[in-house]
């Protein structure tokens, strides 16, 4: 058997199922990641510039004397000329940042520089079906949520127990791949659904939700508050809304 557990941009689904623009659902926004000097001092906390449509974010984890820089934008088409150009990625995130207001010029001089950049669209993956013959698709090759649901890493955790408890209980590695897409595939839709509601709290699309995005984030009360409307509610639902099963029971 092939599992292919290989990303947003999976060449093992290109190669059994086809040109990934099919399937592929742009979000909207471009990033990029990378490291840079903790000139800072930073410890245990982030901080985030903000314009409409643009957002900047050192994030230190943990005392170190790196931390990770994080620039992102809205565009309205995915720029999938740049994907195997590094220059080409690097001149598109520079010249979406160009004030010399805040860290910006330090972000950009890292940017251009950093040995580690990860450069990538926000998108998700709809397939009609994971699995095709002995090949079948786990993780973000199969149903990649983007990171505005915040649910990539456990839909790939989540699934990868399932494919293998699947596959585990039954001998017929058809019926096992069923199975798995039978449990997963609406757990993994419910989520996706997560991240299509229109802004995010890191590159707001309009003045109204950034300023609604500012309120929450310095107002406890508006935090709490935020917290407990149905959005919020149907959110952590979703997060939990697969009881895994009890593989080692079957075996």
């Amino acid at each position: 058997l092939v599992v292919g557990a290989d990303g947003l941009h999976s060449n093992t689904r290109r190669l059994v199922l086809g040109p990934e623009e099919a399937f592929h659902r742009y979000l909207g926004h471009v990033f990029a990641g990378f490291t840079l000097p903790n000139e800072f001092g930073l410890v245990r906390e982030a901080v985030v510039w903000n314009d409409v449509g643009r957002g900047a974010v050192l994030n230190a984890h943990e005392p170190a004397d790196r931390l990770h820089g994080f620039l992102t934008f809205t565009r309205d088409d995915p720029p999938f000329e740049a994907f195997r150009d590094p220059r080409a990625q690097r001149e598109l995130v520079a010249a979406r940042f160009p004030e010399r207001v805040w860290h910006l010029p330090r972000l950009v001089a890292a940017m251009r520089d950093a040995e580690d950049l990860f450069f990538d669209v926000v998108s998700q993956i709809h397939l009609p079906s994971w699995s095709r013959g002995r090949v079948v698709l786990a993780g973000d090759a199969a149903h990649a949520t983007s990171f505005l649901s915040g649910q990539g890493s456990s839909l790939a955790l989540v699934g990868a127990y399932v494919l293998a408890g699947e596959l585990a209980a039954r001998s017929d590695h058809t019926a096992a791949f069923a199975a798995y897409e039978r449990r997963m595939r609406p757990f993994a839709e419910r989520n996706q659904a997560l991240a299509t509601g229109g802004g995010t709290s890191v590159a707001p699309r309009t003045r109204e939700q950034l300023e609604a995005r500012n309120t929450v984030v310095r107002d406890p009360e508006s935090a709490a508050s935020e917290l407990a409307t149905p959005s919020a509610r149907a959110a952590r639902a979703a997060h939990s809304d697969l009881r895994l099963p009890d593989y080692a029971g079957r075996l």
